[in-house]
């Protein structure tokens, strides 16, 4: 079977990383590199090795990125035991508290010194509001149980650290459907939470960590991923911006400037916004649908340090959107990553600074130039650690409508564009704007697309196996 796959994302690469061991498969990415979302760099030199410079981490407790990595070859890496995260509440840094949902915790008086006695005691004073019915936002649905307090100072942070967006207006089901049991039924959020945690301190074996990356960072999947491809007999093409999709006589047409492909079948792995435009005339009901998803754009300040020998408190820090900040967060990535520490020369230090949510004015950053950028990050940081650290050098990365907005409701729309994909043969739709921004979450839904692509009754005449 001949398949082309657009988008040269992790989604698009998993997907023809599948394909092409057995099919003749072409991927084609309209920039001049792979990866989407991972990325890295090196600094201008400093940092030879190369730092993430967008996703920088996965989630260890889904199998996906774990197994792709082990299958590639890659050493898993993770994160220091020695540190933990810190929020910024008040005019001064917390210890995030580890045993909550999302922030919602096992013990409200785990929050006291984090919202103060009366925001503790508003949320141990759960209000039980009305099952719903379907889908509802996740902050509003907690602000109505447990108090605004909770949601605008730890669970709005936590879910912008995913999602570059605010929890009002993102969708409970699709972002923490672990609470959807208590919404629905009309009960207990913080029982639920109170079983969920003791189930997760209950399971056998030591703690596991939260999060994983592999040695080198996690954009080393992207050279392994398309050296697999390549290998089986795949082709890349780069600097191929698709310019129409037309379905015709049972195959497809893929015109891109200097490439001209007929194919059986087209997995498209591209935002939302790219594929609504491709997807017009072949799906309308799907290019309509798409269309509705808004994203986020943001910034990254990656910065070399010199530290003095002081080390940095914590993985991290993340700042609600309630604090007068310029920075929505930062990373300790030298503190957090045992890798990046050991090639750094003693007194030096990696931080990483986020800029940008969804619904903000994005001039209040996107008009800086770079320089002015890396100051206000870095200032801002700065100010908040009350540390007076030398910028040695630093890179700014932005990035536009990079992170899907799952609103309310968002499950329904997926499920009614894989409706419609089922009624047009041939034709797959991946990528983070469907079942998951995370790195996993794009895995396992490529994945699970080949696998009905390669099921579909209309390609059992066209399977062509390679010897």
């Amino acid at each position: 079977m001949r398949v082309a796959v657009i988008g040269g994302g992790v989604s698009g690469l998993v997907a023809a990383h599948r394909l092409a061991p057995h099919h003749e498969v072409t991927l084609v990415e309209a920039s001049e590199r792979l990866g989407g979302c991972l990325r890295s760099t090196d600094l201008g030199g400093a940092f030879p090795a190369g730092l993430d410079v967008g996703a920088e981490a996965s989630l260890h407790r889904r199998r996906e990125t774990r197994e792709l990595a082990a299958e590639l070859g890659l050493p898993p890496e993770f994160p220091s035991t020695a540190h933990s995260s810190q929020i910024l509440a008040r005019g001064r840094l917390h210890t995030i508290p580890r045993r909550t949902v999302m922030g919602v915790p096992a013990a409200p008086a785990d929050l006291t010194d984090l919202l103060g006695a009366v925001g503790a005691e508003r949320v141990a004073a759960e209000v039980l509001t009305p099952p719903i019915a379907d889908d509802v936002s996740l902050g509003g649905f907690l602000a109505a149980r447990l108090g605004d307090d909770l949601v605008d100072t730890l669970v709005d942070p936590l879910l912008g650290g995913v999602y570059a967006g605010r929890c009002r207006d993102l969708s409970l089901a699709a972002t923490v459907p672990a609470l959807l049991l208590a919404a629905r039924a009309g009960t207990s959020v913080l029982d639920l939470v109170r079983s969920l945690v003791a189930a997760r301190d209950a399971a056998a074996g030591p703690p596991q960590p939260v999060f994983m990356t592999t040695v080198g960072g996690i954009s080393r999947l992207v050279p392994a991923l398309a050296d697999r491809i390549r290998a089986a007999g795949g082709t890349i093409r780069l600097g191929a911006p698709v310019e129409s999709l037309r379905a015709f006589d049972g195959s497809w047409a893929v015109r891109a400037p200097g490439l001209d492909l007929t194919v059986d079948a087209v997995v498209v792995a591209t935002p939302a916004h790219v594929a609504t435009d491709l997807l017009a005339e072949a799906a309308p009901g799907v290019a309509r649908r798409l269309a509705g998803i808004p994203y986020a754009s943001t910034a990254l300040v990656l910065a070399l340090i010199e530290t003095g020998n002081r080390r940095l408190e914590g993985s991290g820090i993340l700042v609600p959107a309630t604090e007068p900040s310029f920075i929505k967060a930062a990373t300790h990535v030298s503190s957090k990553w045992p890798w990046v520490a050991d090639r750094l020369a003693p007194g030096q230090a990696v931080v990483r600074m986020s800029i940008g949510r969804f619904g903000e004015d994005p001039r209040d950053w996107r008009d800086l130039p770079d320089a002015e950028l890396v100051d206000r990050a870095f200032g801002d940081w700065q100010a908040i650690t009350g540390r007076d650290d030398r910028l040695i050098t630093a890179e700014v990365r932005r990035w536009d409508r990079a992170l899907p907005q799952y609103l309310p409701g968002h499950l329904t729309t997926m499920a009614d564009i894989d409706a419609e994909l089922r009624s047009v043969p041939g034709l797959e739709l991946a990528g983070s704007a469907c079942t998951g921004v995370g790195i996993p979450a794009c895995i396992d839904r490529a994945e699970t697309v080949v696998r009905r692509l390669l099921a579909h009754p209309s390609n059992d005449h066209e399977k062509k196996e390679k010897e």
